[in-house]
């Protein structure tokens, strides 16, 4: 981890979220002087879990997860995924004070971490800007409801024919993608084992409904995976 020697200005800032575009010029101007801007490596923590949520965090590059840590490591629980644009934090605006996850970085990224109390300042001020957070906090709800629906109620084959669509339609935009992920961060993100993961994937491949190319995942059938997914 290394703070960046060139911190980007919010304003000119190419990866800038919606909910920054809703901001004034000199709102914009404040959320630079009151942030810092990091780059981490690969595998490193950025927020722990039952910290202090003193910030809000930004992606300005890179890739990172967030989990629930359980007592055994290797059966962390990831709850989503996030690239460039997005917000990590937003609960502690208005709820909890304290990260109810962890969150870890899956490539070299640059995160901004913007002040908590300088965020909801803005969210007195300007109200367009707080109805953007709102649906973005929305949006996590929804995916968090489905998550928990998918990891109670199907069996293996449908959880990770479920986790390829959601990582094709909301991670990655496409239905060829690398797969960054580890088949046991792909196993903590199905709540299953590592080799029934694998297994799992394997039965997709042989099927012909995916295909792994070194690493690169490719949706052959998207109808079949979609039912898969569904009556799994």
């Amino acid at each position: 981890m290394s703070k960046s020697n060139t911190t980007t200005i919010c304003s000119m800032c190419e990866s800038m979220s919606s909910c920054f575009q809703q901001l004034k010029f000199e709102q914009l101007e404040n959320i630079s002087q009151n942030k810092v801007q990091i780059k981490f490596n690969k595998k490193e923590i950025v927020a722990k879990q039952g910290s202090f949520a003193t910030h809000i965090i930004f992606i300005k590059k890179g890739f990172v997860k967030l989990y629930i840590e359980s007592a055994s490591q290797d059966k962390n629980l990831i709850i989503n995924f996030f690239s460039k644009g997005s917000l990590i934090g937003l609960s502690s605006l208005f709820e909890s004070n304290t990260y109810q996850y962890s969150v870890a970085t899956m490539l070299p990224s640059e995160l901004c971490l913007i002040e908590v109390s300088e965020i909801k300042k803005l969210v007195v001020k300007n109200s367009e800007f707080a109805i953007s957070l709102l649906k973005r906090s929305h949006k996590s709800t929804i995916h968090a409801y489905n998550q928990m629906f998918n990891l109670t109620q199907k069996q293996l084959l449908g959880r990770i024919s479920s986790a390829f669509i959601y990582l094709s339609e909301s991670v990655f935009e496409s239905d060829k993608f690398e797969l960054i992920l580890t088949r046991n961060e792909l196993a903590n993100f199905t709540a299953m084992s590592t080799m029934s993961a694998v297994r799992a994937i394997n039965d997709l491949k042989k099927q012909e409904i995916i295909s792994d190319n070194n690493g690169i995942i490719e949706i052959l059938n998207k109808e079949v995976l979609v039912k898969i997914s569904k009556f799994g």
